[in-house]
């Protein structure tokens, strides 16, 4: 049932503190509120968990109606008083109450006692809207939220709503009254500064209450600004309050006008960050108000203005303060991955109602989705359902069915959304056509709001972590989560694992870093690729903190930021500057086809064209001069540039204000290009090589055509065909698609020989992606004179980027005459930490090959076209060429 309330001379026993507990045959104490979860998986029990205590009821509260109340308690809770059973609630995430009137007895002791289980084989998880934290660590069980014995000495509130208008100004009221008949209910509402703003009064006749006011010029709940207007429902006898309730609520709108998202009335860009609800010293989403206060503080330091509540409801305390500060929240209800019975069917709109009644008023709640990446098992019917209950039951707000979208994950072809919203978790090359392809201009404009997406793992040491814990890793890094097989996550081997790998070259610490350079140049790439889009209101980065599932965070595992603040912020912010070139064609085989332009590598002493583009939502920003640099490393300007800008005209979608060109110096390395307007400030990493030098002698190699694309390499070459060509090979470099039986010999015998592998034939070769799941280990080679780089794979690699790494631990065992293997450039994946290769040195027999699957020739994605366009492919193509004319 409800709980009722009544804030006048209130009698209640707070029941939080310690109770008796049994579970799995174990006795002891336990403290609420709180979880009884164990330190490890394997020791995690389902229930049953009693819980026990005797409370002394005052005599006083003799012939009153009182409630058991719970604030919320996971999952399945069963209660009895004085060995009478008072009833039984089934959710994680909502409160309750249950009517133990007829089973006190006042003025004695009386025992209480609950039998709770929590989601597993009895109530099975995925059909108990448990939401995502089982798979980020553990589903948690117990009291977890406040508990309390309250008495009603007579009228008492319940369900009350609270929805408000900001364009009419008017407030609807509604709640549920008890022993009420007869009194006189009146509601007023207060501003922020506490003065009486509206009234309303009537004589109760109903167990309803239903009001409208009207608030003149309602002051708007921005993030800058939140004000928090409070209802104060009262009812009356003679003269006499006999109950009351208060309520916070406040006036906001989130909206859209085609494609541009406006929030009160003006355009806004969403820049949230995903939430999984983990915090590891309690285990449940009840962090208290020191922890919340800070996570809102440094989520903003870096930028973003709104946190998504992932598939979990916190406890009341997080929207408080979410209100008092101004924080946007996107609250996501627990449906992932269900498996959906009759069950589920039945008590999904049941807990989506409890959950809406106790957080619908709080403004800073500007989103809600019904679930996540939800597919074909969960139907029409049933998100209609959901969706008519969130959409009734809440004003100001928009709403998403299906975080992630249906199409994309075989669920529904069409949507009860508000916006378009995919989880685009990608490649970097793949993120523009991936956009491209869901855009639709068929469809009713509406913004895109990225739910999650733009992640990035990182490498987490365990040796500071387990110094930090005296000497042992915390339970929740040691032990293996039974959801996730070993095959898809192996943190719980990390450490094994890579003492396997004790000859990598790099320490715990240098992997860190390494990781975090790799991980923020994606991050900047992807937001920046947003915001230069017309119709993007928004996105949420995956993720918040370092958790037992994954390392893709803003902090890690101490809860500190991976990234310079102020860096992060010049993409993550109302107001970017970003860059961007013209669009080029190419007439190929009798049509025309798009051709992809390199930005980031050029050749030394060519022209170059670029546009800054303003993307801008908030105030209006003021004209001013843009001034721009083109700086190396070693210092000085090489290029400069400045022009006026017209910024003040720019609110919404993204907008040119400028252009730059300049013929690049003649000196190759590492250059920045720096961009300032006024107080904003972007700058980008610029590759310039020289230009390439002549090939030595070579021979060609390619009996199925896959480099059909690097066909200036083939002019002049030997062309191989058969196996009998390779006897006049010579002194030549061979360069080969097909690491045959005769090429092999050909090494073997003494031969040079570049192995381009675009695929998983020829050497074995595993299907990985490049930037996602992993890091990129460059080691010091001859082939990377004057190929730029600070360690670690940057924007270099772009047009470089392949879906195939060499197994090089099969290769060994493949090849009995392998006499060593140098790596090159490798990727070690930081979910399973094994090793593959990208580029490396083979001596076999008296030969000597280099082997590659990069991608010389581009291809994937929006990568370029042709060996010719990929200027980074091209330098370090020829580099490794002269490299075997001198092996």
């Amino acid at each position: 049932m409800d709980q009722w309330h009544n804030t006048i001379n209130p009698l209640f026993l707070s029941l939080d503190g310690e109770w008796d507990f049994t579970l799995d045959g174990q006795t002891g104490m336990i403290r609420t509120p709180g979880t009884w979860e164990a330190q490890g998986y394997a020791r995690r029990v389902e229930g049953p968990a009693v819980y026990r205590r005797t409370v002394a009821i005052p005599a006083a509260w003799q012939g009153m109606r009182v409630q058991l109340q719970f604030d919320a308690a996971s999952y399945h809770v069963e209660a009895h008083v004085n060995g009478m059973s008072v009833g039984e609630h089934i959710g994680m995430w909502s409160a309750f109450a249950f009517d133990i009137t007829d089973s006190i007895r006042c003025g004695e002791d009386n025992t209480l006692e609950l039998t709770i289980f929590k989601p597993g084989e009895r109530f099975p998880m995925r059909e108990s809207l448990a939401g995502f934290l089982p798979d980020v660590s553990i589903p948690f069980g117990g009291i977890w939220q406040q508990a309390r014995l309250v008495a009603y000495p007579g009228a008492a509130i319940s369900n009350l709503w609270l929805l408000p208008n900001v364009e009419s100004g008017i407030v609807r009221v509604e709640a549920r009254l008890h022993q009420a008949s007869g009194m006189t209910a009146s509601v007023r509402l207060l501003d922020p500064s506490g003065q009486e703003v509206a009234t309303w009064q009537d004589v109760v006749d109903a167990d309803q209450l239903r009001a409208e006011l009207l608030v003149e010029t309602p002051r708007l709940w921005q993030p800058d600004d939140p004000a928090v207007y409070t209802a104060e429902i009262c009812l009356e006898a003679d003269g006499e309050k006999q109950a009351r309730i208060e309520r916070s609520f406040g006036f906001r709108s989130l909206l859209h006008r085609g494609d541009q998202l406006m929030f009160n009335g003006a355009p806004v860009f969403l820049r949230g960050v995903l939430n999984w609800g983990w915090y590891p010293d309690i285990l449940c989403p009840a962090p208290d108000e020191a922890t919340i206060r800070e996570e809102f503080r440094r989520v903003r330091a870096l930028g973003y203005n709104l946190v998504k509540l992932c598939l979990y409801v916190p406890s009341p305390l997080y929207f408080e303060i979410a209100d008092e500060e101004g924080m946007l929240l996107w609250l996501e209800l627990p449906m992932w991955l269900p498996d959906v019975t009759p069950r589920l069917e039945a008590q999904a709109p049941v807990e989506y109602a409890e959950i809406l009644a106790q957080v619908h008023h709080h403004p800073s709640i500007v989103i809600y989705s019904l679930g996540c990446e939800l597919d074909a098992a969960v139907d029409a019917d049933l998100l209609r359902h959901l969706d008519v209950i969130v959409r009734s039951r809440t004003s100001g707000v928009l709403a998403c069915d299906n975080s992630g979208s249906g199409e994309a994950y075989g669920g529904l072809t069409f949507d009860y959304a508000d916006f378009n919203d995919y989880h685009f978790y990608c490649d970097l090359h793949y993120f523009t056509p991936l956009v491209d392809h869901f855009s639709r201009d068929w469809r009713p404009p509406r913004p895109w709001i990225f739910g999650e997406f733009c992640d990035a793992d990182d490498y987490r040491d365990l040796d500071e972590i387990a110094a930090a814990f005296g000497g042992a890793l915390p339970w929740y890094l040691a032990d293996k989560n039974p959801i996730h097989p070993l095959e898809k996550l192996a943190y719980p081997e990390q450490a094994a694992r890579m003492a396997k790998l004790a000859d990598l070259g790099f320490s715990g610490q240098d992997l860190q870093r390494i990781s975090r350079e790799q991980s923020f140049l994606i991050r900047k790439t992807i937001l920046e690729k947003v915001r230069g889009r017309a119709g993007m209101g928004g996105y949420v980065v995956t993720g918040l903190r370092d958790t037992p599932l994954a390392t893709s965070s803003m902090f890690d595992d101490f809860g500190r930021s991976k990234y310079d603040v102020d860096a992060f912020r010049v993409f993550n912010a109302d107001s970017v500057l970003v860059l961007e070139q013209g669009r080029r064609r190419i007439w190929q085989r009798g049509g025309d086809r798009p051709t992809p332009v390199d930005r980031f590598n050029l050749w030394a002493n060519a022209p170059v064209d670029y546009r800054i583009v303003l993307a801008h939502t908030g105030a209006p920003l003021p004209d001013g001069e843009l001034v721009w640099h083109l700086l190396a490393m070693q210092g000085g300007s090489a290029a400069s540039g400045r022009s006026r800008v017209r910024a003040s005209k720019i609110n919404g979608a993204p907008r040119e204000i400028a252009s730059i060109a300049f013929v690049t110096p003649p000196d190759s390395g590492q250059f920045t290009l720096w961009v300032d307007l006024a107080d904003l400030h972007n700058d980008w990493t610029l590759w310039i090589y020289p230009a390439p030098a002549p090939l030595p002698t070579l021979a060609w190699h390619d009996p199925g055509g896959a480099l059909s694309d690097m066909a200036s390499l083939k002019a002049g070459a030997l062309d191989v065909s058969h196996a009998r060509d390779f006897d006049s090979v010579g002194e030549r470099v061979l360069i080969t698609s097909a690491p045959n039986d005769a090429v092999m010999a050909f090494v073997r015998d003494g031969g040079r020989a570049l192995i381009l592998q675009q695929g998983a034939g020829g050497l074995p070769a595993l299907a990985r992606p490049f930037w996602r799941e992993s890091i990129k280990l460059i080691y010091d080679h001859p082939v990377w004179d004057g190929f730029p780089h600070q360690g670690y794979a940057d924007l270099q690699f772009y047009h470089l980027a392949t879906d195939f790494a060499l197994n090089t631990d099969q290769l060994r065992a493949s090849m009995p005459d392998l006499a060593a293997v140098t790596p090159i450039l490798r990727r070690l994946d930081v979910r399973l930490f094994t090793l593959a290769d990208y580029l490396v040195e083979l001596h076999i027999g008296s030969g000597v090959a280099l082997a590659s699957t990069l991608r010389f020739a581009g291809g994937l994605g929006d990568q370029v076209h042709g060996l010719d366009a990929n200027v980074a492919g091209r330098y370090l193509i020829g580099q490794m060429l002269q490299y075997l004319a001198g092996a």
